[in-house]
């Protein structure tokens, strides 16, 4: 039997207590660590032990005399809360009670065990249990979410990318000839599909993110090649907007930094894309980069070399109080149906955590009417020395593009890529021996286990069509003097396609992310080598310029094609 709801407040009226024949076990008695207590059939106290006066809080000869306050029965084990008089503080103990004679009288012997950090313990316990239940609960509920969101993901991205697909092809002309009304409504759908499959591809990053799901490279990498990707996939946004985007020069001397090159250039092209966003027409973007280990705000690791690249722009800017809140889901700084921007919200947030995965961190500093400096933290791949600055005094200081940056567009490009097109044609006059030498590497290649037993015109699916729109596209850069132009958008856009058909494909042979990118370097390579042969020697044209500008578009892409064949073995 057990009664863990009684309480007891004794009040003191003394009473003597005559020891009789216990006073030969009184020394015995006294010295316990457990509190005994004579009660008689009356219910009085008529003796205590040090043990059980502490237990009360009081002195033993103020017990005597006093009701016990419970009923006692022989050979019962309970358990009992007592109120101590003063601090009002609560202790639990275990009673143990037998039968005796007390100076003739009988009464009963009541064993007193404090249990207090026992009891605690059990609580403590108790607790414990149905947190873990309420935290299993939450992870299972958490996942089913994660589950649910990738699963709808997977099935609505599908079907855009057939409306997609189907949509780029009539623009092409694939199906016929389209009236100037009928060109633009396909546009509209295929701009307005682009915009569903990139909100899906956002959801369905944050579901793997959160579910633990989404794992991320940590390879050394270029600063460079990171950088000028992501500028050529948001020139076409800039151009429109007339917004005038610097790059600072000498990024190439940057060490690499340690991470995924692809999750870095989707981080990069998220924040570019921002920033053309909220700047208005006329407007200016920064990018520059150096080594730093001055973090700032950012959660990074002590003592280590970061490369720090960062976004600045002269746009709205962000408020204070939201520049926390803004790399949350589904948050953006401006709110409501009347907000001017379109987006999920969960650009930023991805970008942080896809940082943070790679051991970097994703910081902001914004001031409302002046702008905004995005800056992406990436573990560099060697120490800082003295032969590399910082972009300046504080790395997420706001503010307009240094001195030390040139514009992407200005008056020197045109020099420095004249030459381009007679490179484009030399190369594109071997384009059938460049196919059949990629394609014998690509059968023989041990990385490739599938293509030995292809058939030529599987393995060589798409690449003669992408590397002679590459090489068209190096014409068009010198032909718009290296400015943004919508013929090279088009280009881009007609690669894009191209690539993501060429991975869809390699997925469906049975490729793995691996071996494609094993067929891209092996493409970089033979288009590279005959670029450079293709070089006029002494001319204006610097080689490094010719292969840059290509390894651009292949590094895109390779990009969009191992996203393309991901998205096939997913589903």
């Amino acid at each position: 039997m057990t009664r863990s709801d009684k309480k007891i407040v004794s009040s003191a009226t003394p009473a003597d207590s005559g020891n009789g024949h216990w006073t030969r076990l009184r020394p015995i008695i006294d010295s316990l660590a457990d509190g005994i207590v004579i009660v008689d059939r009356g219910g009085q106290i008529r003796f205590a032990n040090p043990a059980a006066a502490r237990l009360f809080n009081r002195a033993a000869t103020d017990l005597i005399g006093t009701p016990f306050g419970t009923p006692v029965v022989a050979g019962e084990t309970t358990e009992m809360e007592i109120v101590q008089r003063g601090g009002g503080d609560v202790v639990h103990a275990e009673l143990r009670v037998v039968d005796t004679d007390w100076e003739g009288d009988p009464v009963e012997l009541v064993s007193l065990r404090e249990i207090t950090d026992r009891k605690r313990a059990e609580e403590r316990a108790r607790q414990l249990a149905c947190e873990r239940e309420a935290r299993l609960e939450a992870e299972a509920s958490s996942q089913a979410k994660s589950d649910f969101l990738a699963i709808m993901s997977h099935e609505l991205r599908t079907p855009l990318n057939a409306i997609l697909g189907y949509s780029e092809l009539m623009e092409l002309g694939i199906s016929g000839d389209l009236t100037d009304s009928m060109r633009k409504q396909v546009g509209r759908i295929r701009v307005s599909a682009k915009h569903l499959l990139s909100l899906v591809n956002d959801i369905l990053d944050l579901a793997k993110v959160e579910a633990g799901r989404l794992s991320v490279a940590t390879v050394p990498s270029s600063v460079s090649e990171a950088v000028t990707s992501a500028l050529t996939q948001i020139q076409p946004q800039a151009f429109a907007k007339n917004i005038d985007v610097a790059l600072q020069s000498g990024l190439e001397t940057l060490p690499s930094y340690v991470g995924d090159d692809e999750r870095v250039r989707q981080i990069l092209v998220n924040l570019l894309s921002n920033a053309v966003k909220s700047t208005a027409h006329g407007g200016k973007i920064g990018v520059d980069a150096a080594l730093s280990e001055s973090p700032g705000k950012a959660r990074l690791q002590p003592r280590r070399s970061y490369v720090c690249i960062r976004i600045i722009d002269n746009g709205t800017g962000i408020p204070a109080e939201k520049l926390d809140a803004i790399f949350e889901p589904f948050v953006q700084a401006e709110s409501g149906p009347t907000r001017s921007q379109e987006g999920s919200g969960l650009g930023l947030t991805i970008g942080r955590r896809l940082a943070r995965a790679m051991g970097g961190d994703l910081t902001v500093v914004s001031e409302v009417g002046k702008g905004s400096t995005f800056s992406l933290w990436l573990a560099a791949d060697v120490r800082v020395n003295s032969e590399h600055s910082s972009p300046g005094d504080n790395p997420d200081s706001a503010g307009q593009p240094s001195s030390s940056m040139k514009t992407i567009v200005n008056d020197n490009v045109e020099h420095q890529v004249r030459g381009l097109s007679e490179v484009a044609n030399r190369v594109l006059a071997q384009l059938e021996p460049i196919v059949a030498r990629i394609v014998g590497r690509i059968r023989s290649d041990p990385g490739i286990r599938m293509a030995s037993s292809l058939r030529t015109s599987q393995i060589a699916d798409h690449i003669s069509t992408l590397i002679a729109d590459m090489l068209s596209s190096l014409a068009l850069i010198e032909e718009a003097s290296g400015k943004p132009s919508q013929m090279l958008a088009d280009a881009v856009e007609i690669q894009r396609l191209v690539s993501e058909r060429h991975g869809t494909q390699r997925a469906k042979l049975g490729w793995t992310e691996v071996e494609m990118r094993r067929e891209f370097m092996i493409i970089r390579d033979e288009v590279a080598q005959l670029v450079r042969q293709a070089v006029p020697p002494g001319g204006d044209l610097p080689v490094s310029t010719a292969v840059t500008a290509l390894g651009r578009f292949v590094d895109q892409a390779e990009y969009v094609g191992v996203r393309s064949l991901e998205r096939e073995l997913g589903q």
